[in-house]
């Protein structure tokens, strides 16, 4: 069934991804932008566009030794600088009761001072750096978790991944975090991504990890389809001045809705990973190949060629899935045997 996806959508596949798109379009300074968190973070903050607030960044063992821990806040977000798919990252969400020096992550467990050093002298090391070479650690706020998210959301909060092309977003899902994936939105680790109509702002169909779908939150009624994405416009809009800022032209952009703030950028992806597919039931390289080459002058045009071109196609998708779910007799599974997918 997947190969039949595969021909009838205009699968992407990671070759063709990196040939295509990833070595002609993003140049090693736009690449350089996007593997480091601290230095995106702060040319998109120069340029008004809303990122985490960064709480403090450890750089050397010296660093460590001297860190003043009562300084952390009772929630945060420690990752590493040069992270990729979510390795790394640990986020807590306070303090432990009669404990001032541990802290709970999303999934009950806790960790101490001793925990948080032991995990700084990894990323320091590189242990989750793209090229394994030495890193920097950073705490950065956690974001609240805005209401409408919090039936579908476990713990962590949700991202929307967008795909930016030639200033011209292509496609969307919604990123929301399972207790398998830790209470992160990472597809890899386990989260359920959703697609989203580009022109609405309205999720269409879902996927748990890279390959099951599925129709509602896992042991619940729930329905993943049909949730209206606040600050549509807003976030659109964010993701093309992102790709304008850090230069690259192939971009995944990382946006989180925070209950006060609203939009916020979580991080800048030169090589996005190619799952959202599967979560919308359609092919990239069919809509990258339409954006490819397009005179698109203002972020206004490129947000309006976007839900033109790749928007209003809900009832479709929804009827390719449900054709999808009949042709596996109620096994809503499916195993990506593309030798190239990631």
């Amino acid at each position: 069934m997947f190969d039949i996806f595969k021909k009838s959508q205009g699968l992407l596949g990671m070759n063709a991804r990196n040939l295509s798109y990833i070595r002609p379009f993003n140049k090693r300074r736009g690449r350089a932008i996007a593997d480091d968190k601290l230095l995106s973070k702060r040319m998109l903050r120069k340029n008004d566009l809303p990122v985490p607030k960064l709480i403090a960044k450890i750089r050397t063992e010296e660093e460590l030794h001297d860190f003043d821990w009562s300084t952390l806040p009772g929630s945060f977000a420690l990752k590493p600088n040069r992270g990729f798919g979510g390795e790394g990252i640990i986020v807590v969400y306070g303090r432990k009761t009669g404990a001032g020096d541990t802290w709970v992550k999303a999934n009950g467990s806790t960790v101490t001072i001793d925990d948080l050093r032991s995990h700084i002298r990894n990323i320091l090391d590189g242990s989750f750096s793209l090229t394994n070479s030495p890193d920097i650690a950073f705490f950065e706020e956690r974001l609240k978790l805005l209401k409408l998210f919090k039936p579908y959301a476990y713990k962590g909060i949700p991202d929307i991944r967008i795909i930016v092309f030639n200033r011209v977003p292509v496609m969307a899902m919604l990123r929301l975090p399972t207790k398998q994936s830790d209470g992160k939105a990472n597809l890899q680790q386990g989260a359920i991504g959703v697609g989203i109509d580009l022109a609405t702002g309205t999720t269409t169909t879902a996927v748990l990890g890279k390959s099951h779908i599925i129709d509602y939150v896992p042991k619940t009624r729930l329905a993943l389809s049909g949730i209206r994405i606040p600050y549509w416009n807003e976030i659109l809009r964010i993701a093309i001045e992102s790709q304008n800022i850090s230069g690259l032209g192939f971009l995944g952009a990382d946006i989180a809705l925070d209950r006060d703030r609203g939009p916020v950028i979580l991080e800048l992806n030169a090589r996005p990973g190619l799952s959202i597919q599967v979560a919308n039931l359609s092919g990239l390289k069919s809509r990258l190949d339409r954006v490819k080459g397009l005179k698109v002058r203002t972020t206004e045009r490129g947000i309006i060629l976007g839900k033109n071109l790749f928007g209003g196609e809900i009832e479709e998708e929804i009827e390719i899935r449900q054709w999808t779910v009949e042709t596996k007799q109620g096994n809503r599974s499916f195993q990506t045997h593309l030798d190239d997918w990631p």
